[in-house]
């Protein structure tokens, strides 16, 4: 399913409403127009697609910001399935990442102090008060070790 240029459309304007210009971020009607980033998110979740496609057909016409209010306290559940396509679609555009200096995610492995600073002695406490647990292994033959 994709969504109609009737329902492209109202989603943008609710976009916009949701997620308007920043000091450096574009707005979520600008940063989404070409369709790319709210396929992809569709794709993600594709349970959410004929949610919205409906809600847009619901709210056509209407004041963005009425229908987003009107959304909020009457059907939370579609406004919930809005906001997760169209701020999962905006944080995915490359151009909104380099705004927010996010990027993306990258593997960040911890240094060995780092991750002995993290151990802390409460929380392997009562691990280490308990008894050994194993199970032995068993030798190659199918016989458990002695």
């Amino acid at each position: 399913m994709s969504l109609t240029h009737e329902q492209s459309a109202t989603l943008l304007a609710l976009a916009g409403v949701l997620i308007p210009v920043g000091e450096r971020e574009p707005a979520a009607d600008t940063a989404l127009a070409d369709g790319y980033w709210l396929g992809r998110a569709f794709a993600a979740e594709p349970r959410l697609e004929p949610v919205v496609a409906q809600l847009c057909d619901r709210v056509r016409g209407q004041d963005p910001t009425t229908a987003l209010r009107g959304l909020a306290e009457g059907r939370p559940a579609d406004f919930e399935a809005l906001t997760t396509v169209v701020a999962g679609a905006y944080y995915m555009v490359p151009a909104v990442r380099a705004a927010i200096g996010y990027p993306g995610q990258v593997p960040r492995p911890a240094g060995l102090t780092e991750a002995v600073d993290d151990l802390e002695e409460e929380l392997i406490a009562p691990m280490l008060a308990g008894e050994p647990r194993y199970r032995p292994t068993p030798h190659a033959s199918g016989e458990p070790s002695p």
